[in-house]
């Protein structure tokens, strides 16, 4: 759950992946670890670190009217639990709403001498004295024991004070909410779009699921991305729940480090930057196409529409009996 430009991580070959579900539930435990139960003894919020915009308050990130409101709503504050629905991170206090947070495409939480994100660029190394404040760091937070940066070169990132609706508006949580089987397969026959753009969407089954988790999914699933969701049968239905559950979970054991994901993994071979085409891979020629207006890998020699009996019927081809001439 951290990248950044420079501060932005790329896969095994080099290329960069957005903070999702298992991303921000890493930084969620580092937030536990490092902030639960401790006072807020010190808030700057100007950037810092050396890039174009040090010095200033960056009301953009910074959804506050002011520095000083932002830094007045935190200091002195204890964190009292680190929370996260989806992709959005909450930090309650023990006085006042909570700060949320989201990353957008390229924000991370840093901890002063802790690793950095896996999934950045700069990945595995460890913040230190000499690199800190880091680059593009947007605010800071101090306590008595450790320091936290929040970090984002393209400014897609947003911390919020007591929005306590921006959390409620999401769907459940893909990976501790998940619908049962049925409320699952119930919505997803209401839903004729492709079966990707119904994951991406955040405010409608789950929510946490991105790019590449979708992609990851499907593939375990068997389940062409561009399938209408309503077409698909029951056991597509269970299979995708399963995957769901099955990829976040392992992602999530492994901290968000992508070397430690299954080598089995679309995960590990999708990251071609292509928008159409194809590439050979060990697990199958990989083709790329936009559904739900992104990028999107799949492997058709594995993965198919997977329609229900019903759907096959009604889309095979009605052969007229030609009559018969004497």
């Amino acid at each position: 759950l951290k990248p950044w430009s420079s501060l932005c991580h790329r896969s095994a070959r080099g290329r960069r992946k957005m903070p999702e579900l298992p991303e921000v539930e890493a930084q969620r435990r580092l937030m536990e670890r490092w902030l639960c139960g401790r006072v807020i003894v010190r808030v700057t919020a100007v950037e810092q670190g050396g890039g174009p915009r040090d010095g200033i308050f960056d009301e953009k990130v910074i959804q506050t009217p002011t520095q000083a409101d932002f830094e007045g709503a935190l200091l002195g504050k204890t964190v009292a639990a680190a929370k996260r629905r989806g992709k959005q991170l909450a930090l309650e206090l023990s006085e006042g709403g909570p700060l949320l947070i989201h990353n957008g495409m390229t924000g991370a939480l840093l901890v002063k001498g802790e690793k950095g994100p896996s999934y950045r660029s700069s990945a595995g190394e460890t913040t230190t004295t000499r690199d800190w404040p880091p680059r593009f760091c947007k605010f800071e937070i101090a306590t008595t024991e450790t320091t936290v940066a929040f970090v984002d070169s393209r400014r897609f990132g947003r911390a919020f004070l007591g929005k306590d609706e921006i959390m409620a508006d999401l769907a459940p949580d893909a990976l501790c909410e998940c619908p049962s089987l049925d409320s699952w397969t119930a919505y997803l026959r209401t839903r004729t779009t492709a079966i990707k753009a119904v994951l991406l969407d955040q405010k409608a089954l789950v929510s946490g699921v991105g790019n590449w988790v979708a992609d990851e999914v499907l593939y375990q699933a068997r389940i062409l991305p561009s399938a209408p969701a309503n077409e698909l049968s029951d056991d597509a239905f269970a299979d995708l729940r399963r995957a769901i559950l099955a990829v976040l979970s392992t992602a999530c054991d492994a901290d968000a480090d992508y070397t430690r994901f299954p080598p089995e993994w679309l995960f590990h071979h999708r990251w071609a930057k292509r928008t159409s085409g194809s590439i050979a891979s060990p697990i199958g020629r990989i083709h790329f196409a936009t559904v739900g207006g992104r990028t999107t890998a799949f492997i058709p020699q594995k993965q198919s529409r997977r329609c229900s009996q019903q759907q096959q019927q009604q889309q095979s081809p009605n052969k007229r009996k030609r009559p018969r001439q004497d």
